[in-house]
């Protein structure tokens, strides 16, 4: 559960950083469920070109580089992404963490082996009631992930902002003249302003941006084995999710209670620990 919701939400926070996911070898699959340093890194080298290559500068467009770089430093100074995520993004992540990690609901049904039909029509309350008794820890567990999701993609993308800044200044070099440089840099209060105001948004896709985002998802793809250790460490203090044969007496006629079944129905339909696709359960294991 924990692996799947970092693959799709890393893959989100990509795509919401700036760097759109356009191309991909449909034929290339790695189960993130079982994803490996070695995965990782096969992946991030099948998307370390993936914005392609920009043309080289011109000599006139490499000499207006210094005006191009103090616009860039007021417009996207150091620690911008920092900033992005810790103002901007992380209220997306309770949002999107929420959709990509299994619902309660779902994990009601994980735990149970009860699906679809079978369940009865359950309001918030009984829900929150169920997964009180099943996983006491469940929201606890599902906002470490967020933190140590944030944190992690926070770092990495503070790593490569760099690179992002010095593409941000050739982008200018090329789109702007020394005097439009000029006049941005004296508080954009001048006609040029208006030109910029067109091509600020632009500037985010130009090639010499983008092929200075390349190497966004290799580092994004080597993190995540560094990312799900952690999670697992950070996630020993909490106690594993109960099945039904883990329930009191009384916790199993409350359950059964809740989801209008009996309790001799929810032991048959109880599901072997193997399919529960438990991260903790598999680092126990080991």
């Amino acid at each position: 559960m924990i692996k799947r919701a970092l693959f799709a939400t890393t893959a989100g926070l990509a795509l919401l950083a700036g760097a759109p996911l356009t191309a991909q070898d449909e034929n290339a699959t790695v189960d993130s469920e079982e994803l490996s340093q070695e995965d990782a890194d096969a992946l991030g080298a099948m998307f370390g070109n993936m914005f392609g290559d920009a043309e080289p500068l011109t000599p006139e467009q490499e000499a207006r580089i210094p005006a191009a770089e103090l616009v860039v430093e007021r417009i996207f100074p150091a620690g911008t992404y920092a900033k992005m995520m810790n103002e901007s993004i992380k209220p997306m992540m309770d949002g999107m963490l929420g959709s990509f990690m299994d619902l309660p609901i779902n994990e009601i049904t994980r735990l149970t082996g009860m699906y679809g039909s079978d369940l009865p029509d359950l309001g918030e309350g009984s829900i929150n009631e169920i997964m009180a008794i099943l996983d006491p820890a469940f929201e606890d567990r599902t906002n470490l992930v967020t933190e140590v999701t944030i944190k992690l993609v926070t770092d990495t993308m503070s790593q490569i902002e760099p690179g992002y800044r010095a593409g941000l200044a050739r982008a200018y070099a090329v789109r702007f003249t020394q005097e439009e440089l000029t006049d941005l840099n004296a508080y954009f209060a001048t006609p040029t302003g208006a030109k910029y105001a067109g091509e600020s948004m632009l500037i985010y896709a130009d090639p010499q941006v983008m092929s200075a985002m390349n190497e966004m998802m290799p580092a994004m793809m080597s993190m995540m084995p560094n990312m799900m250790e952690e999670i697992a460490k950070a996630s020993e203090q909490f106690p594993p999710a109960r099945t039904f044969s883990d329930l009191s007496d009384a916790e199993k006629a409350k359950l059964a209670e809740l989801l209008g079944t009996t309790e001799d129905a929810l032991a048959e339909s109880e599901p072997e620990i193997e399919t529960l696709e438990d991260d903790e359960v598999a680092v126990n294991a080991s």
